[in-house]
């Protein structure tokens, strides 16, 4: 029963003992059935009076406990206002939480997305660079060969080397075909080989290894073949190798770059040219050495007359400047009028290149008698034999 039930019960019972004693004061005497309702009355107020003082208690119980729980209630509303707060707060907090690691799961997928980009443009930059490289060697190794046999043959040509050259597609009448070398020089009744490499495989070491064998399959027990053989790489190439030398079968293979090769062949003319002077009887080499210091003195000799020709002419050019400045800048305008000799380029190439034009030419020039004293000639000899000493 709630509070407002019994307190509504109470008013009805008060009113009724109202209503009542009103009645008992209009009509003070009462009939026997009127007394008996009287008393019914009686007893019911009183009953009432008793439920209400009983309510009426329980009501101040009701109130009290009211209050406390009002009290309770603010106290669980300042609680819940407070938890509100702290609950605004975390999430607050949890939202800028949220946030901070949005921006961070943001920055990180932008991080990858750039380590990605980054990722993906040197592998494509290393891509194109091997490509690059492989062009570049590819076409470094494609005119390799041609270079090589062109440099070979240009230096065999060379005055001082002159060797004897074939190629793979002009080899010795002697050669049967099984082996086709790039290029081959006659050296004291063998051949030497000079083999352009030409390679697209990605260790080079390897490749030599293989080319070595094989080559020394080739050439074994051909007495043809010197048994030193050269093997030209890109000079590029060089620093890629482990060695340069490889002995194979009583063979050995010498790995060099195209700016070897002149030295090698001047050692090997070197070497011809001590192997032909061994081979001649001692007379012959005697007589090839007196030619050869004959040849030297004279070279030596001429070579200290002109200079002291040449000398004593400018001395004599200087002293008729000094002498008379006037007479030194007639004779240099005069000189400068004066023709070249009318010897031509045809003449000196026909006189060099025959000794019995030589003589002619010296016979001529000997030829009227010259008008010099043997006097003067032997004041010149004096004058050039105290230069020599």
């Amino acid at each position: 029963m709630t509070i407002f039930e019994v307190i509504l019960g109470i008013v009805v019972l008060l009113g009724l003992g109202v209503t009542v004693m009103l009645q008992l004061k209009k009509s003070p005497t009462l009939s026997p059935d009127q007394s008996v309702e009287v008393m019914s009355l009686k007893k019911d107020l009183d009953q009432a009076r008793k439920e209400r003082d009983e309510l009426s208690g329980k009501n101040k119980t009701m109130y009290a406990q009211v209050i406390s729980k009002e009290a309770d209630l603010k106290s669980v509303m300042k609680e819940r206002e407070q938890l509100q707060k702290d609950v605004s707060k975390f999430e607050a907090s949890k939202d800028r939480a949220e946030k901070e690691e949005r921006d961070k799961m943001h920055i990180l997928e932008n991080s990858e997305k750039a380590f990605e980009r980054e990722r993906a443009r040197v592998i494509k930059k290393e891509e194109e660079d091997k490509i690059h490289a492989e062009e570049e060697r590819d076409r470094l190794w494609n005119n390799h060969e041609n270079t090589v046999i062109s440099l070979l043959n240009d230096l065999c040509k060379q005055p001082h080397l002159q060797f004897q050259t074939y190629s793979n597609n002009k080899l010795p009448e002697d050669f049967d075909g099984s082996l086709k070398p790039d290029f081959l020089i006659d050296f004291l009744g063998q051949y030497v080989i000079f083999d352009a490499k030409v390679s697209k495989a990605q260790n080079l070491q390897v490749y030599i290894d293989d080319q070595v064998k094989k080559t020394a399959t080739k050439i074994k027990k051909n007495d043809q073949i010197y048994p030193h053989v050269f093997l030209v790489v890109p000079t590029e190439a060089i620093s890629e190798l482990k060695k340069l030398i490889y002995p194979q079968d009583q063979y050995y293979f010498y790995v060099v770059s195209q700016e070897a090769l002149a030295p090698i062949l001047a050692s090997l003319k070197r070497i011809s040219t001590y192997e032909l002077a061994e081979m001649l009887d001692p007379q012959k080499r005697e007589n090839i050495i007196n030619m050869l210091a004959d040849m030297a003195m004279h070279i030596s000799y001429r070579n200290a007359h002109e200079l002291i020709l040449t000398k004593m002419g400018t001395e004599t050019l200087e002293r008729v400047v000094k002498a008379d400045p006037e007479l030194a800048n007639e004779i240099e305008q005069k000189r400068g009028e004066k023709k070249l000799s009318s010897i031509t380029p045809t003449d000196i190439k026909r006189i060099a290149n025959s000794l019995t034009e030589q003589n002619a030419e010296i016979s001529s020039l000997a030829s009227p008698k010259a008008a010099v004293s043997k006097k003067m000639l032997d004041a010149a000899e004096a004058a050039m034999n105290q230069k020599l000493l």
